[in-house]
């Protein structure tokens, strides 16, 4: 099902699920190309890589959404986190 691409050399990131199958998880909020047993792949430079989640999203408490990774920069902070602006509507970064 991953055949396209080889593996390639892992992130350092210790909640890299794909890792453990010779793959990197992608750096960015990727769209999930494919779902299976093992998880969220996304492709990014043309090579298939692990979606790894955040837990929670901090801003979904006040309504907002998080981020995606098309998110401009940060443009406001307050004391509950950093916030930047998508689609006209604030999200958490």
């Amino acid at each position: 099902h991953r055949s396209s691409s080889q593996p390639t050399s892992s992130t350092s990131s210790s909640n890299c699920w794909s890792k453990k199958l010779g793959y990197k998880c992608c750096k960015s909020s990727s769209p999930v190309y494919l779902t299976d047993s093992d998880g969220q792949w996304g492709v990014e430079n043309n090579e298939w890589c692990g979606i790894v989640h955040r837990s929670s999203c901090w801003a979904t408490k006040f309504g907002f959404k998080c981020c995606s990774a098309k998110c401009p920069q940060e443009v406001y902070i307050d004391k509950d986190g950093s916030w930047g602006v998508e689609n006209n509507n604030w999200c958490g970064i």
